[in-house]
C-alpha cells in the first residue's frame, strides 16, 4: 500500500506538474492570443492608414496637377501678355516715327505757307503801290484827257 500511496504521490505531483505546465501553457495562448489581436488590430491600423495615405497621395497629386494646369495657363497668359505688349511698344514705336514725321511735314507746310503769305502780302502791297501809284497819276492824266478832248472840240 506504501507503493500504492508513493504512486498516488507521485501521480499528483506529476499531474500538479501537468496543471501547472497547463496552465502555464494556457496563460502562454492567451498572452500569444492577445498578441495576435492586438497585432491584428495595429495590422488594420496600418492598412486603414495606409488607404488614407493613398487617397491624400491622391489628392495631392490631383492638386499638384491642378497647381500645374494654372501655372501653364498663367505662363501662357504672360506669354501673350509680353507679345501684346511688345507688339504694343512696336506701334507706339511706329506712331512716334509717325508724328515725328507729320511735325516735320506740318512745320514744312507751315514754313511753305508762312512764305507763300510773305509772298503774297509783298504783291499785294507792289499792286497797292501801283494802283495807288496809277490812282493818283491817272485822275488827273484822265481830267488833262477830258480837258483836252473837251477843249479841242
Amino acid at each position: 500500500m506504501e507503493d500504492y500511496l508513493q504512486y498516488m504521490k507521485t501521480l499528483r505531483y506529476q499531474m500538479n506538474d501537468v496543471e501547472d505546465q497547463a496552465a502555464k501553457i494556457s496563460v502562454e495562448e492567451q498572452m500569444f492570443s492577445t498578441t495576435i489581436q492586438t497585432l491584428e488590430k495595429d495590422l488594420e491600423l496600418a492598412k486603414n492608414e495606409t488607404r488614407r495615405l493613398k487617397e491624400e497621395n491622391d489628392q495631392m497629386a490631383k492638386a499638384k496637377g491642378q497647381i500645374c494646369l494654372q501655372i501653364l495657363e498663367k505662363q501662357k497668359k504672360i506669354a501673350y501678355l509680353e507679345c501684346d505688349s511688345s507688339t504694343l511698344g512696336q506701334t507706339f514705336e511706329l506712331m512716334q516715327q509717325e508724328r515725328l514725321s507729320l511735325s516735320a511735314k506740318i512745320v514744312e507746310r507751315s514754313a511753305y505757307y508762312a512764305n507763300v503769305a510773305e509772298d503774297i502780302t509783298m504783291q499785294l502791297k507792289q499792286q497797292q503801290e501801283w494802283i495807288n501809284a496809277h490812282n493818283f497819276s491817272s485822275p488827273i492824266g484822265e481830267t488833262d484827257s477830258v480837258k483836252e478832248k473837251a477843249g479841242g472840240t
